[in-house]
């Protein structure tokens, strides 16, 4: 088993994944659990530089993401919830796009179960969110520092080859220095993805994030255009690290099947099912790249290299 945790985390930074990641996944709810830390750490008149190339917040990006909604095929409600949280957005953030090596079918699995990221990292040691799934499909989720929210589905298509589209909200407040009276955020997020083949025979997955912020309180919001840059460059890196995470995740998936089956006996807030399908689709991974005699994968596109550590026999 520790030969398979030196695996997977050989692919995160020296921090922790933060409290953004955690209870959202994949740096969705980015103002709920990042702007506490931003706007402590934002020294006034500074300004940081953009952490990708193409992570923008500009009005056409925004339009082209509202287009990609579903909205036809969502129900009234979650049409209506949808639209509230846009219509009323503090900030607009869409987040880089990355492509990472990665199989398909362990990246969807892992898009459609959060809880399962959320408790390896538990299992690591290196973060105390917790996420909980309830029967009605919710997500309840708290940092244990302060942060508490839901986060729910509200519409997803879960294509072949990680041909996927999903949005998703986030409800969730912050108790907590520096703000005297408690942070209330709601957050549409637009989770888009999909995956080729290349002529070596590795497959990669590209991903898109777009975000919609709603923060209640006017004088919050205040704060929060002020210390905004700050916003999206914490969204931008914690999405970055998460993504690597889940690179390094299936690479260990690929050499290592029978360790991970080890790991999921570990996950306590993953149900039996949800672990069963962890398992197999581990193998299925492993399979699918025990055909091919390739080079070691090389970890995430534009992502710190990590070399992969498995010592576990």
């Amino acid at each position: 088993m520790k030969g398979v945790l030196q695996a997977i985390i050989a692919g995160v930074r020296h921090r922790a994944p933060s409290a953004i990641s955690g209870v959202c996944y994949l740096a969705l709810a980015i103002t709920i659990l990042a702007l506490p830390d931003c706007a402590q750490a934002a020294p006034p008149g500074m300004q940081p530089s953009e952490s990708t190339s193409d992570a923008t917040s500009n009005r056409s990006a925004r339009d082209e993401a509202v287009r990609a909604i579903p909205w036809k095929q969502m129900s009234p409600a979650n049409r209506a919830t949808t639209q509230s949280v846009i219509n009323g957005a503090s900030i607009y953030r869409k987040l880089p796009t990355r492509v990472i090596d990665c199989d398909p079918d362990l990246f969807t699995f892992l898009l459609k179960h959060p809880e399962v990221v959320i408790d390896v990292w538990q299992v690591m040691g290196v973060s105390q969110v917790a996420l909980n799934k309830a029967p009605d499909g919710v997500y309840h989720g708290t940092d244990g520092a302060g942060t508490n929210g839901t986060v729910r589905y509200l519409f997803s298509n879960w294509g072949p080859n990680a041909q996927n589209l999903a949005v998703v909200f986030a409800d969730g407040g912050y108790s907590g220095a520096p703000f005297v009276t408690p942070l209330k955020a709601q957050s549409i997020m637009v989770v888009r993805s999909s995956a080729i083949q290349e002529t070596n025979g590795r497959r990669y997955v590209t991903v898109r994030i777009d975000s919609f912020v709603h923060i209640e309180q006017l004088g919050i919001e205040i704060i929060a255009k002020t210390v905004q840059p700050w916003i999206n460059k914490t969204a931008d890196q914690n999405l970055i690290e998460t993504l690597t995470f889940v690179s390094n995740f299936s690479r260990t998936a690929e050499k290592n099947p029978q360790g991970m089956q080890r790991l999921a006996t570990r996950l306590n807030a993953v149900d039996e099912p949800t672990r069963n399908e962890l398992v197999s689709v581990c193998y299925r991974t492993a399979e699918r790249y025990a055909q091919r005699d390739q080079p070691v994968r090389t970890g995430a596109i534009q992502a710190p290299h990590a070399n992969v550590v498995i010592n576990e026999r």
